[in-house]
């Protein structure tokens, strides 16, 4: 028996919730974490107040992703905007050798006046004629020059009361085994709104990198057929190379009644049995079916498990077999049809 084990960190991507255009991929996580969380609230009666009943609610799905690129894509989510591109006023600094008269040349136009930090600690506010200082008593001298410009930028505006951003997020991640140090599986976690927590802070070090943070919690999905609930995620374990095995098929309906010389036609649904936790799975397209015999040569059997024919090919009563094969034949159901 091999034992299976989730290694390193999740690969993320992050789409638009509605159209799914892609926004960010990330490849460069340092951590990537997933927690899922519930809150209870405990019945206790009678004598040594023993515990009866435990009602589980406030179900929590909770994600946090860092990582080690730089990139305005998370500070964007975390604030609910966008990286607009174009003109903007930027704050522009300059080391300048002045000439033996005290001027120099800037390295951009100014908008406004400049303002000059002189090695003695004192500051000049000079007025430039387009992108030339004068700076009195500065002659020779090396200076700093500071002003606003204007550069073609990325530009992300932290409004005072826009959320955070709304996202379809799935995260991927390996599954190696113990007898391999190939892939085996890939888990795949998507939660489709994911409601960004807008907790962003981006902490600089000498001795080191910045990393990014992006964390929130999953906003409730609604359903798409009558069967599941509303849901936070759906979490999937795709295999690399294995197919999965299943233990047993059922063929459904298991006998078929048709009156002799009327026109029928009924559907083959197949399903996967693996047993314990495992729901059954829908397996008709993957299965083969065959007429046993040559009796009822009037009755069509279709690839796909759909059973037909028309009212004048109807034969005589009898009993018809229909082999269904997983495949190969190393799984076998069968299906009667009773004509009467």
């Amino acid at each position: 028996m091999t034992n299976e084990f989730l290694v390193s960190v999740a690969d993320a991507v992050i789409r638009d919730p509605i159209t799914k255009a892609g926004i960010a991929y990330g490849k460069a996580n340092i951590t990537s974490a997933f927690n899922l969380s519930m809150s209870s609230q405990d019945v206790r009666a009678g004598i040594n107040n023993p515990l009866i009943y435990s009602y589980y609610h406030t179900r929590e799905l909770g994600v946090t992703l860092s990582q080690a690129i730089f990139a305005e894509t998370f500070l964007a989510l975390n604030v609910g905007g966008t990286v607009q591109t174009g003109a903007v006023n930027v704050l522009q600094t300059d080391c300048i050798v002045l000439s033996s008269s005290g001027s120099g040349v800037l390295s951009s136009t100014p908008i406004g006046n400049v303002e000059v930090f002189l090695p003695d600690g004192t500051v000049q506010t000079i007025t430039p004629s387009v992108k030339n200082i004068t700076v009195t008593g500065a002659n020779n001298k090396m200076v700093n020059a500071i002003y606003t410009t204007s550069k073609m930028a990325n530009q992300i505006t932290v409004e005072t009361v826009k959320p955070p951003s709304i996202v379809d997020l799935t995260l991927i991640a390996e599954i190696r085994s113990s007898d391999q140090t190939t892939v085996k599986k890939y888990l795949q976690i998507n939660i489709p709104r994911f409601q960004i927590a807008g907790n962003y802070t981006l902490d600089l070090a000498a001795d080191g990198v910045s990393n990014e943070t992006l964390e929130g919690r999953a906003l409730a999905t609604t359903s798409s057929d009558c069967t599941t609930g509303d849901y936070y995620a759906k979490i999937s374990y795709i295999p690399v190379t294995e197919s999965i095995v299943y233990s047993n098929i059922a063929a459904t309906p298991s006998t078929i009644y048709w009156p002799k010389a009327t026109a029928q036609s009924t559907q083959i649904t197949v399903s996967g049995i693996r047993g314990g936790i495992y729901s059954n799975t829908n397996i008709t397209s993957e299965c083969t079916f065959t007429r046993v015999g040559t009796t009822g040569s009037g009755i069509i059997v279709g690839s796909t498990g759909l059973i037909s024919t028309s009212a004048s090919a109807i034969p005589d009563p009898t009993t018809i077999q229909i082999n269904v094969t997983y495949p190969s034949g190393s799984l076998v159901d069968y299906v009667m049809i009773n004509v009467t």
